[in-house]
C-alpha cells in the first residue's frame, strides 16, 4: 500500500540498494555489509521463454516515433508548467556534473547539488505535480511518467548521499537515470527541450545491452523501507532502438513495469529478464507477491489480463500497465487491448507465487 512518504514507487529518507552486473548474462546482488541477503525470485530462463508465443507480427510499416503520445508543455496546468521545466533544468545540471558514465571521485559537487536544491523539496514538487490536473489521458500519462520512471532510482540515491559511505560508481547510476529521465522528459513533452528532442529523432542504434544496464542501476524501496535488488538476466544481443526517442519510450515501458513490481513486491527481490525471440525483444519482470494479492490477481487473469493492462489498479492510478499496453500497440500498430493480450504483445501470469509481467518491442530492422 502506498504511504504519504512515498510517491509513485520511491520512499522518502529510506535506505536502498541497487545491484551490479556479473558478466553479460545477470548480475549479482550488491548487498553492502549490514544488510542481509533476501530470497530471490527463481524462475528458470525456459518459463519466461515459453511464457507467451512467438513471433508476433508487426503491423507497423515504420519504426515508432513517439508523436502520437507526446504533448505540448502548454497543455499542463498553469502552475505545473514551471515544475515541469525545473525538473528538466535540474536533471540537466545533474547531468554536468556527473559527466557521463565515468567514476567521481570527489563527491563533493554532488553534495553541493543536493543542499542547493533540497531532496526533499524536489519530492514535494513531484508530490504536487498534477494536482489539479484532470481530463486528457495523455496528460495523465506524462505526469505519471515524469514523476515515477528513472526518477525513483534516481531520489533514492540522492537521499542516499552522505548516509552510506560514497563510491565513486554511484556517479554511473545517476548519470543513467538522469540520461534516461531527460530523455524520457523529451519523449512526452515534444517542446520542453526542442534542440535536444531534435537529435533524439535521428537514427543512432541502441543496443540491448544499454537496456539491460539501465535495469541494472535501478534502485528504489519497496514498503516497508526495505532495500530492494533486482537481478537481471541478459541472454542476447542485438539492437532494440533506432534513435533515442523510440529507446525513450522503451524505458518508459520498461520503468512502469519494474516500479510497479517494485511498489507491490512482498519481499525486497525482484527479477528481469531480457531476452530476443525471433524478431522480437522480450522483457519480462517478476515480483512475490502476498497471498491477498494473488488472489486479486487471479481474480482479474481469470478474464484474461486486458483488464490489468487497460485501466484496473489495487491501490495506484492505473495509468502504469496503461502506458504499456498504448506503447507497444503503437511499436506494433495494434490498437486493441483485446488483442495485446490474447496475442501475448504484453501479458501477466502468477507463476509459482510471482507476478510475472512482461512486453515485446520490434528488434531494430524488423
Amino acid at each position: 500500500m502506498k504511504t504519504d512518504a512515498m510517491v509513485d514507487g520511491f520512499t522518502r529518507g529510506t535506505r536502498s540498494i541497487g545491484a551490479k552486473p556479473q558478466g553479460d548474462a545477470g548480475c549479482r546482488s550488491d548487498i553492502q555489509p549490514g544488510w542481509r541477503r533476501v530470497a530471490r525470485v527463481t524462475l528458470s530462463l525456459e518459463t519466461i521463454a515459453g511464457i507467451a508465443p512467438s513471433p508476433l507480427e508487426n503491423c507497423r510499416g515504420t519504426r515508432y516515433r513517439a508523436d502520437e503520445q507526446a504533448i505540448e508543455l502548454s497543455a499542463f496546468a498553469e502552475e505545473d508548467r514551471p515544475v515541469v521545466v525545473a525538473i528538466y533544468a535540474m536533471l540537466g545540471e545533474l547531468d554536468a556534473i556527473v559527466g557521463g558514465d565515468a567514476g567521481l571521485a570527489d563527491p563533493a559537487p554532488l553534495h553541493a547539488f543536493v543542499a542547493r536544491h533540497g531532496v526533499d523539496a524536489l519530492v514535494h514538487r513531484i508530490r504536487r505535480l498534477g494536482a489539479s490536473q484532470t481530463g486528457d489521458t495523455h496528460l495523465a500519462e506524462a505526469i505519471h511518467d515524469i514523476r515515477g520512471g528513472a526518477l525513483t532510482a534516481l531520489v533514492v540515491h540522492l537521499l542516499r548521499l552522505g548516509r552510506v559511505p560514497y563510491r565513486s560508481d554511484v556517479a554511473r547510476t545517476l548519470f543513467i537515470a538522469t540520461r534516461d529521465h531527460m530523455k524520457m522528459m523529451r519523449n512526452v513533452v515534444r517542446d520542453l527541450d526542442p534542440i535536444a528532442r531534435e537529435r533524439d529523432l535521428t537514427f543512432r542504434p541502441h543496443s540491448l545491452g544499454d537496456l539491460a544496464r539501465a535495469l541494472r542501476e535501478f534502485t528504489a524501496t519497496a514498503a516497508g523501507d526495505e532495500p530492494v535488488v533486482v537481478d537481471v538476466q541478459c541472454t542476447a544481443e542485438g539492437i532494440i532502438a533506432e534513435s533515442c526517442v523510440e529507446c525513450a519510450a522503451i524505458d518508459r515501458v520498461a520503468y512502469n513495469l519494474l516500479n510497479n513490481a517494485v511498489r507491490y513486491a512482498d519481499r525486497p527481490t525482484v527479477a528481469a529478464w531480457l531476452l530476443t525471440m525471433d524478431s522480437d525483444l522480450r522483457v519480462a519482470i517478476a515480483n512475490s507477491i502476498s497471498a491477498e494479492q494473488r488472489g486479486i490477481i487471479e481474480e482479474q487473469l481469470a478474464t484474461g489480463a486486458a483488464s490489468l493492462f487497460g485501466s484496473f489498479t489495487t491501490s495506484g492510478s492505473g495509468y502504469g500497465l496503461r502506458i504499456v499496453s498504448e506503447l507497444v500497440g503503437r511499436a506494433y500498430g495494434v490498437a486493441s487491448v483485446d488483442t495485446l493480450t490474447k496475442e501475448g504483445y504484453v501479458g501477466a501470469k502468477v507463476v509459482d507465487g510471482n507476478f510475472v509481467s512482461w512486453f515485446h518491442w520490434p528488434l531494430g530492422g524488423a
